[in-house]
C-alpha cells in the first residue's frame, strides 16, 4: 500500500516502531542532549517513546539558553563504530559486517556515512543555529521531497525554476533535495529578476518558487524585466502563506496575465521535511512513518485544550544527524487532522499554519529583532503575585516602532509587582517590555488573538 493511503490504525502502527527505535536505539544512548534531559525528567527513552506527551516540549532557547548556537552540537547524535551497531538498520548491519570480512575497512567507511554529518542548514526565529544532517539523512529528506511532488500534482516532466537567493536552509535544501528525489529539472538561479528571467528563457518552466513575503513584488518584477511565464502552470509559495499573501499573489498573476495554480510548501522551523498543499486550503500533508506531529499550548507547552490555535511540535523520526524530538517550531495552527483529505489521502495535515507567529519579527526602539512570545509568557504563567496577565505587541500609538506592553492585575504592591515581572521578563527573554501597566480586575485590554493571553493591537 502507498504511504498516503494506509488506515490511521496501520499509521499509529508503524509510527509506534519508529519512534521506539529512534528514542531506545538512537537519540537516548547518542543524544548529549536528551540523554541529560531524560535524566532530568526522572524518564527514559523507552517510557518516552510509550507517551511523547511525558516529555516537555523544546525548543531553541532550551537547547541554547545564553544563546550561543554551539549548544545546538549536544542535539547531535554522537555513536562510534560499537554504538552505531545498537541503532542500525538490520540489513545495513549485516551488509556492513558481511563486507568487514573481505575489506577490513569498510565497516568504519559505512558507520561514517551514516553518522557523521556531512551538510548543516541553519535554522532559528530568536538566534541562528545549526542543523546536521547525515548522508542518511539527506536520503529521507530526498524521500519525503518525492511524496511532496506526489502531494503537489507534479512529474517528472514538470519543471522547476526557484526564484529564491540560494541560502543554507532547510527550506531552500528541502525544495533542490525534492526535484531531485522526482527526477524533475530544477533550476536555481537566484532572487534577482534578470537571471531568474535569463533562466525562463532557457528553459519551459512549468513551476515557478517564490518566498511568499516576497511573491507579489518578484513577480511584478519578473513582469517589468519580461520574463516569459506563459509555461508556468503551477507556483510554489514557498512558507506558508496568510490570506492577504495569497490575496496578494492572485492580484500579481492578474496583472501578469497567467492563471496558475498556487499551492504552499512550508518547512517548520528546525525541520527539514517540506510540507505541500494538494490544493488551495487543503492542509499541508505531512509524513507520519517520518515525523510526529502534535499541538500543545503555546504559552505554556503542555497539552493543548482544543480550542487552538496552538503550536506545532514536531519529533523527527529516522534521523541521525540532529536529534529533534517534541520541537517547538513556533508557528501556530488550527489543528492536526488526521480525516481523509478530498484527494484521498489519509495523512495527518496541518490547518491554518501561522508561520513564526509565536517568534514575530518587531522594529523596536533598539532595532529589528525576532521577539520569542513563549518567552515572554513563561515569565508571566503561574506566578503567585499576578491574577492574571495579558502582553500587546503591536504598533506604538506615538511613533513608527513596535512595543510590547504587559498588563498585569498584581496580587500585592503594585510598584514592586511591576519590578519584578520586568526583571523577570528581561532574565527568562532577554528583553525588557516597553511597558507594564497594572490594570485592575476585569480591564484587561484585547485584540487580535494570538493566543490564549497574548495579542496583536489592531
Amino acid at each position: 500500500m502507498s504511504w498516503d493511503k494506509t488506515s490511521t490504525t496501520q499509521q499509529a502502527k508503524a509510527q509506534e516502531a519508529a519512534l521506539r527505535t529512534q528514542l531506545v536505539d538512537a537519540v537516548g544512548p547518542f543524544s548529549p542532549f536528551w540523554s541529560e534531559r531524560f535524566k532530568a525528567l526522572g524518564t527514559t527513552a523507552g517510557k518516552a517513546a510509550a507517551d511523547l506527551r511525558t516529555v516537555a516540549p523544546v525548543g531553541e532557547r532550551d537547547v541554547c539558553p545564553d544563546g550561543d548556537p554551539s549548544g545546538a552540537a549536544s542535539l547531535v547524535l554522537q555513536a562510534g563504530e560499537s554504538g552505531w551497531a545498537l541503532h542500525a538498520e538490520g540489513p545495513t548491519l549485516r551488509k556492513a559486517l558481511t563486507s568487514r570480512l573481505a575489506r577490513p575497512g569498510s565497516y568504519a567507511a559505512t558507520v561514517e556515512a551514516d553518522t557523521r554529518p556531512t551538510s548543516f542548514v541553519f535554522a532559528g526565529l530568536g538566534l541562528r543555529y545549526p542543523v546536521a544532517s547525515t548522508r542518511h539523512d539527506l536520503d529521507v529528506v530526498a524521500r519525503a521531497g518525492a511524496r511532496l511532488w506526489q502531494v503537489l500534482g507534479l512529474t517528472r516532466s514538470d519543471v522547476l525554476v526557484a526564484a529564491m537567493a540560494p541560502e543554507a536552509s532547510a527550506t531552500y535544501q528541502g525544495l533542490s533535495l525534492a526535484a531531485l528525489g522526482a527526477g524533475s529539472p530544477a533550476l536555481f538561479p537566484g532572487d534577482d529578476p534578470d537571471e531568474v528571467t535569463a533562466a525562463l528563457q532557457l528553459v519551459p518552466a512549468t513551476v515557478l518558487a517564490l518566498h511568499t513575503d516576497t511573491a507579489a513584488d518578484t513577480l511584478d518584477d519578473l513582469d517589468e524585466a519580461g520574463a516569459v511565464l506563459a509555461s508556468v502552470t503551477t507556483v510554489l509559495l514557498v512558507g506558508a502563506p496568510s490570506d492577504d499573501e495569497r490575496a496578494g499573489v492572485g492580484e500579481a498573476l492578474d496583472r501578469v496575465g497567467i492563471r496558475p495554480r498556487v499551492l504552499a510548501v512550508h518547512v517548520p522551523e528546525g525541520h527539514r521535511l517540506l510540507w505541500g498543499e494538494c490544493a488551495e486550503g487543503s492542509g499541508l500533508h505531512t509524513y507520519p512513518d517520518l515525523e510526529v506531529v502534535q499541538t500543545v499550548d503555546a504559552e505554556t507547552g503542555e497539552t493543548n485544550d482544543g480550542q487552538g490555535p496552538d503550536e506545532l511540535v514536531v519529533t523527527q523520526l529516522g534521523m541521525r544527524g540532529s536529534a529533534l524530538l517534541r520541537w517547538r517550531t513556533g508557528d501556530l495552527a488550527d489543528k492536526v487532522d488526521t480525516g481523509t483529505c478530498r484527494c484521498g489521502r489519509t495523512v495527518p495535515r496541518v490547518l491554518g499554519l501561522q508561520r513564526g507567529a509565536l517568534v514575530p519579527l518587531l522594529s523596536l526602539r533598539g532595532g529589528h529583532r525576532g521577539v520569542d512570545l513563549r518567552g515572554l509568557a513563561s515569565a508571566l504563567d503561574g506566578r503567585a503575585d499576578l491574577d492574571d496577565w495579558r502582553i500587546v505587541i503591536g504598533p506604538s500609538p506615538r511613533d513608527d516602532h513596535d512595543e510590547v506592553v504587559v498588563h498585569v492585575v498584581a496580587v500585592g504592591d503594585p510598584s514592586d509587582v511591576a519590578v519584578a515581572v520586568a526583571r523577570d521578563i528581561r532574565a527568562a527573554a532577554g528583553l525588557l517590555p516597553t511597558q507594564v501597566v497594572v490594570n485592575e480586575p476585569g480591564e484587561l485590554p484585547n485584540g487580535e488573538r494570538i493566543s490564549r493571553r497574548v495579542h496583536q493591537r489592531v
